[in-house]
């Protein structure tokens, strides 16, 4: 009879570790493997079975015609409650372990879900919990690198070419700036000092914290690992003063910026953290001027693959993305330098949810006056798992800019000259916030919108 028992229980537990894994991606199986193998840890996301239909109330909000104010403060109060709500059963169970079992764990909002550094067993068991939805790696981000960078100069007086092919000096002359209107990126960082726009840093007039967000080193002022953060803010709002040397597309408007693609802080939970902080800065529901319009992303993440990536309870960037263009901020992406190929579109702009969910920024040679697409370009459509059959869904990129041999910031207050989709994401950006302050009552989704069906 005991061992009849001993049988079943063995049974059982064979059983619902199997079906546990069904909720763990491949990825994080692997990393899971690995840390066996080693005696280590894994981080991981736990993305909770409960969350906010937030496309549902994306749309409520349109149907009601919140205005930006309302938008705003009823996405994240509800975010945050359901946060609250949904999260402390984790905590306790985290909380009750050793510090061999859990090295470290915190809550986001933004997507109902917790990262968790912790012993292999542990993940099995968050695994096993009705709670829990899956479990995604926390992996390492990517930079979408440029193919090529050479040194070169201020010009006094310049204008770049790229910014007359997508018609910014038009916008200019109509008057639009960029003037009230903040950008921001999520990058390797931004060279605080550099004069075509250390003026234009949020920071020089508001908390620090405010202004600058950087997980991984929580420093105060803005610095750059590698300049490409510096080259990308320099293409959304640079201006040098003194020389009148212009290199950015919104001129006046103020950035922001979080730096989260330098090792060893770029996984992806860093990144989804500095999405969540776009969302409210100065930690005040009530107040929207300290949120960006738009924010540019030129990194992918290798993680996310197969179907998991057309799967919101897998996919934690569809949520994520989601609800910060529900609060009003567009998010643009760089398409990957991965061309000529087909289907060469990086993770995670290469699915969509509508026309521009995932909007993912092509590049073309703004230099030369047929605008020719760049070799090295990604091209779609959506991947093969995500197919819709819907042109508009399927379709990749959803617009071009100037992306060869763009001249723009570099570190220690230098210029230089980058070639990627890297370069072409924020031309898209500073063209939101010149649209922005045009039209203020516009969510960053409705702008994009205006963007796509003209450009």
């Amino acid at each position: 009879m005991r061992r009849r028992w001993l049988i079943i229980f063995l049974l059982s537990f064979c059983s619902t570790s199997v079906f546990s894994q069904h909720k763990i991606s491949v990825p994080l199986m692997d990393a899971i493997d690995e840390a066996i193998k080693n005696n280590t840890t894994a981080r991981a996301l736990i993305m909770l079975e409960d969350q906010v239909d937030i496309a549902r109330l994306d749309q409520q909000l349109y149907a009601q015609k919140a205005t930006v104010h309302e938008r705003a403060y009823i996405v994240i109060t509800t975010l945050r409650e359901k946060a609250r709500e949904t999260q402390d059963a984790i905590f306790s169970f985290l909380a009750s372990k050793s510090s061999d079992e859990v090295a470290e764990f915190y809550g986001l909002w933004v997507a109902n879900m917790i990262v968790v550094e912790a012993a292999p067993s542990l993940l099995f068991q968050l695994s096993e919990r009705t709670d829990v939805a899956f479990l995604q790696l926390d992996g390492v981000l990517e930079r979408d690198r440029p193919v090529s960078a050479t040194p070169s100069r201020s010009i006094p007086n310049g204008v770049e070419p790229g910014l007359r092919a997508i018609n910014a000096h038009k916008m200019w002359e109509a008057g639009f700036t960029g003037d009230g209107v903040i950008v921001m990126n999520i990058d390797t960082g931004v060279d605080g000092n550099h004069p075509a726009f250390n003026y234009k840093w949020r920071g020089t007039h508001v908390p620090t914290w405010q202004a600058w967000f950087d997980p991984n080193t929580n420093t105060t002022f803005p610095t750059d690992c590698d300049s490409h953060g510096s080259h990308t803010i320099g293409t959304m709002a640079g201006l040098e003063p003194a020389t009148n040397d212009t290199i950015g597309v919104a001129i006046r408007a103020e950035w922001i910026a979080a730096k989260t693609l330098c090792a060893p802080g770029t996984h992806t939970s860093f990144s989804i953290a500095a999405f969540q902080w776009a969302m409210d800065p100065d930690s005040n529901a009530g107040t929207i001027d300290d949120m960006p319009i738009a924010i540019g992303n030129s990194w992918w993440d290798p993680n996310i693959t197969g179907s998991t990536q057309c799967d919101p309870a897998q996919n934690p960037y569809i949520n994520v993305i989601a609800a910060v263009e529900a609060v009003g901020i567009a998010v643009v992406f760089s398409a990957g330098n991965s061309g000529p190929g087909t289907s060469t579109i990086t993770t995670p702009k290469n699915v969509n949810m509508d026309e521009v969910h995932f909007w993912a920024t092509g590049a073309v040679d703004g230099n030369n006056p047929s605008y020719p697409i760049a070799s090295f370009s990604s091209r779609g459509p959506v991947i093969s798992q995500c197919i819709t059959g819907v042109p508009s869904l399927d379709i990749k990129p959803e617009a071009s800019a100037p992306g060869v041999s763009v001249r723009s910031a570099v570190l220690s207050g230098n210029y230089g000259l980058k070639s990627g989709t890297s370069m072409a994401c924020p031309h898209v950006v500073g063209a939101l916030a010149l649209l922005k302050e045009a039209h203020p009552t516009r969510t960053g989704h409705e702008l994009k919108m205006a963007l796509y069906n003209t450009a």
